[in-house]
């Protein structure tokens, strides 16, 4: 595995009627973090920026591959919060469609494909429409194809909605391996018992500012919560009274 490095100063997205502003991270091979803030908050509108599909009103982006400045395009996979996948396409055409799209290998292609549809738990489901799935079943198809190319850092847009725990569960440990082969993953979610519990590194989108993991230790440690759920609880209740 190349040794990755992504790195974000002083970031400013604009969204809505505000601006999401102090954006700073730096991720590197093996962390996993976990995006919180609450329904639109602005959580979508900085993955589209760190993708690259929103430009930013200022602040610097900087993706390293052997400390190389990479292209972030060509290593990431990404599995939007609503289902991107061909829906009468059957679950494997998708697959092999989007590795076409990616230039991999067709014996590749083939070998992945059947291995992430036994991994996410699709293979019986192989031959089936998109259409012709439940939502859970679209969110692991939608997820499969993210990592069809075998990426060094997946993005993952509100990936457990309307998943059962059994279903979630599988999707974090995936996530865990993933980030055990020496890759990132950012994820956003609404779960802070799950963030806490599978991600390293956080970010928090509170008013239109975000805070990272440093910020919010430092915020923890100097407050009596020893709760890191309901220190975050009680930074959402005090924002919704300043609103």
């Amino acid at each position: 595995m190349d040794r990755i490095n992504f790195n974000i100063k002083n970031l400013e997205v604009s969204y809505k009627n505000f601006n999401i502003s102090g954006i700073n991270l730096k991720l590197q091979n093996g962390d996993i973090i976990g995006l919180l803030g609450r329904s639109g908050c602005g959580k979508s509108t900085l993955i589209k920026a760190l993708l690259g599909i929103k430009d930013p009103l200022v602040g610097e982006m900087q993706f390293l591959v052997d400390n190389k400045p990479t292209p972030i395009k060509e290593f990431v996979g990404y599995s939007a919060q609503h289902n991107s996948l061909y829906p009468f396409l059957t679950v494997e055409e998708n697959l092999m469609t989007f590795g076409r799209l990616q230039n991999v290998k067709k014996s590749e292609i083939e070998t992945r494909t059947k291995y992430l549809l036994k991994r996410l738990d699709l293979y019986n489901s192989r031959e089936k429409r998109i259409t012709q799935l439940s939502g859970g079943m679209a969110k692991r198809a939608d997820l499969a194809v993210a990592l069809i190319h075998n990426p060094s850092i997946l993005i993952l847009d509100e990936p457990f909605s309307g998943l059962d725990v059994s279903i979630k569960n599988l999707i974090w440990n995936m996530i865990q391996e993933f980030a055990k082969e020496g890759r990132i993953v950012i994820v956003s979610s609404h779960s802070l018992a799950d963030v806490q519990k599978y991600c390293n590194k956080y970010g928090l989108i509170i008013n239109g500012l975000f805070y990272s993991t440093n910020q919010l230790i430092r915020a923890i440690n100097n407050t009596k919560e020893k709760s890191f759920e309901l220190f975050i609880e009680g930074l959402f209740k005090r924002a919704l009274v300043n609103e």
